[in-house]
């Protein structure tokens, strides 16, 4: 038998240290497996871990929801929320509503952690809508850790000052024009799609036809507004749908995006969910925006998108948001239930991140923004804005915060004056305060004016000269 060549016998020495090398890595996976862990906040940034949810619990306390193996955890306070980690996106993150939905939840669903203010749950996606039915905002957690960086708003105002184009722009904003629409998108009165007539009974996502003929009427109308227009198809959280998105090119910054959003879609049921408040009235703000919009010049180039998904978890917008996190978005300003308004002074409320967010720079822009236009615009009499640093992470504009953009939710006083019709067959037109309402539109018309930047017309003088 000959003798093995020294070089083959080299080569073969190397791939069984290799092959050791494999295995015992393998099994030092196995031996410390990734857990889902609530970590503080401070401790989460500065380990660098891998973060999936930002949020703050009854005591006021700031911490993180990690997916990261417990060797990465030591030395820090953390608690294990499931040993057995899935993928994130099996798990959301439910915010209480209405009163006694926790509770409600806990005798219906295995909660992992109950912050005092939302719970944690894995969650199967046809699950999804029971959850949500008791009173509870639902965000499903996004498989990529969220980006933290300084998300800023070029050339933000310190201060707006009122320009007679935004003003004029505002004063289109008519009451009728926002109950008509209303009524449109929540089945009071028949649209016409595709050149029928046709009742939208429910804008629920995974209705069928209903959802299908819902985008198809903001697909159009966004058509006959000369805008271009798209379907943005996707797939997530065990769903498929389409978004809607139309736009409106800048004349001089056209890759500065500003994005004005709502969800389109909304619960109780498939075959009956008017969702008068919770959506219809978003979507009807983004609509009259690019409406009132569409015909004046603005040096950033304005998207309105209509998402789907938003109710079973942000499923629409979180594929929307991944697919631009390239494109420099400038501002994303999402409208989430903007026409209820019964108790006390008109509050609505603006939310941001966190003020240890390195993030919070950039939402706290807009926020001033939509402040700066109500006092400039002689809406304070009508609308009180109050800024919401809580990381209220159960509206689309989340998903553009995972991306690291600058965004935040207008919405109505969520706090001290919630509609008690959410998620209910009850939210119908008749319910909503309309005067509020329309303020609420004109200041939204604005700060997409302002976000955007008015054009300025440059006149260049002909000088006329006698020719001989």
């Amino acid at each position: 038998m000959m003798p093995m060549p020294r070089a083959k016998l080299i080569y073969i020495l190397f791939l069984l240290v290799l092959g050791a090398s494999s295995v015992r890595a393998t099994a030092a996976q196995v031996a410390d497996p990734p857990v889902l862990a609530r970590v503080e906040w401070n401790d989460a940034t500065t380990r660098d871990l891998a973060i999936h949810l930002h949020a703050r619990d009854a005591d006021q306390r700031e911490y993180a929801l990690v997916f990261a193996p417990p060797s990465r955890l030591r030395g820090v306070s953390y608690r294990v929320l499931d040993a057995n980690a899935a993928r994130a996106s099996d798990y959301v993150a439910a915010r209480e509503r209405r009163a006694g939905a926790r509770d409600d939840a806990a005798r219906q669903f295995d909660i992992l952690y109950d912050d005092g203010r939302q719970i944690v749950a894995r969650l199967a996606s046809d699950q999804a809508d029971a959850l949500a039915a008791l009173g509870l905002s639902l965000r499903r957690l996004g498989d990529a850790p969220i980006v933290l960086r300084a998300a800023t708003l070029p050339r933000a105002p310190q201060v707006v000052s009122p320009d007679p184009s935004v003003a004029a722009l505002i004063a289109r904003v008519q009451a009728s024009t926002v109950s008509d629409y209303t009524a449109r998108l929540s089945g009071e009165t028949p649209a016409t799609i595709g050149g029928a007539a046709y009742t939208i009974v429910s804008r629920h996502t995974n209705s069928g036809t209903p959802i299908q003929k819902a985008t198809q009427y903001v697909y159009e109308q966004m058509q006959s507004l000369g805008l271009t227009v798209s379907y943005h198809n996707w797939s997530a959280c065990g769903i498929s749908n389409r978004n809607v998105i139309a736009e409106k090119i800048g004349a001089t910054r056209p890759s500065e995006i500003v994005l004005i959003t709502a969800h389109l879609d909304d619960l109780p049921s498939l075959t009956n969910a008017p969702g008068a408040d919770d959506n219809a009235s978003g979507s009807v703000g983004v609509w009259i925006a690019a409406e009132i919009l569409r015909q004046s010049r603005f040096e950033r180039t304005l998207r309105f998108v209509f998402f789907t998904g938003e109710e079973q978890g942000l499923c629409g917008s979180e594929r929307y948001a991944a697919s631009v996190s390239a494109q420099n978005v400038v501002a994303v300003y999402n409208l989430d239930m903007i026409a209820w308004d019964a108790v006390g002074a008109p509050v609505l409320r603006l939310y941001t991140r966190e003020v240890s967010d390195p993030g919070y720079a950039g939402d706290l822009a807009i926020a001033n923004t939509f402040i700066g236009v109500v006092n400039a615009y002689g809406l304070s009499g009508n609308l009180t804005p109050v800024l919401e640093a809580d990381s209220g992470d159960y509206s689309d504009h989340a998903s553009f915060w995972e991306q690291g953009f600058a965004a935040i939710l207008a919405i109505e006083d969520d706090i001290n004056d919630f509609n008690p019709n959410y998620h209910k067959t009850s939210d119908r037109l008749a319910t909503l305060n309309l005067t509020y309402f329309t303020n609420f539109v004109k200041a939204s018309v604005g700060t997409a004016a302002h976000l955007a930047l008015p054009a300025r017309t440059v006149f260049v003088p002909i000088i006329l000269r006698n020719v001989p």
